[in-house]
């Protein structure tokens, strides 16, 4: 049986998000994988104003008309 859980490392032992279910002196294998924290959301929104700023979006080009876009024959 495979299983991901995840943890939290907490005073040198993985304290589990969920319960286990598996019965006393059960050996494991761990592959430790650290989550990515979230970037907090006055970051995450000064990152999008600055990707917008790198590669504006200019709605000021020729527009194409509804047979040029799906090419009608």
């Amino acid at each position: 049986m495979k299983t991901q859980v995840r943890a939290t490392f907490v005073s040198g032992m993985f304290k589990p998000d969920e319960n286990l279910y598996l019965p006393d002196h059960t050996r494991v294998i761990l592959t430790i994988e650290p989550i990515p924290e979230r970037p907090k959301s006055s970051e995450a929104w000064v990152s999008l104003k600055n990707r917008i700023r790198e590669r504006p979006v200019h709605a000021a080009g020729k527009h194409f008309s509804r047979d040029e876009l799906h090419e009608r024959h």
